[in-house]
């Protein structure tokens, strides 16, 4: 699972008082990702969850990765993306 995953992949947090919350994939750091939301985890204070405890989803924004790669993507660019992907692909809101 580790090597294929990207930044900007969607990924899902399955444990910890964040459960279910989705986040954007910032980077891969041993058995670690760092994750964004925009909001609570900004880029400037990614959190650290194990590859272990999240679900990963293959889909990207292309240009938000673009960005990311970069390093001029915003939080609040984070924070529509996800709005977006949760409204569109899952069927519900961002809290």
């Amino acid at each position: 699972m580790v090597h294929d995953l990207k930044i900007g992949y969607y990924a899902m947090s399955t444990a910890g008082h964040d459960a279910g919350r989705w986040y954007i994939i910032l980077g891969i750091e041993n058995e670690y990702g760092l994750l964004c939301d925009g909001r609570i985890r900004t880029l400037d204070r990614p959190k650290r969850k194990k590859l272990k405890h999240m679900q990963v989803c293959k889909k990207m924004d292309p240009i938000l990765e673009d960005k990311l790669i970069r390093g001029c993507a915003s939080n609040e660019e984070i924070k529509r993306t996800l709005k977006l992907f949760q409204k569109e692909i899952i069927g519900k809101e961002v809290e």
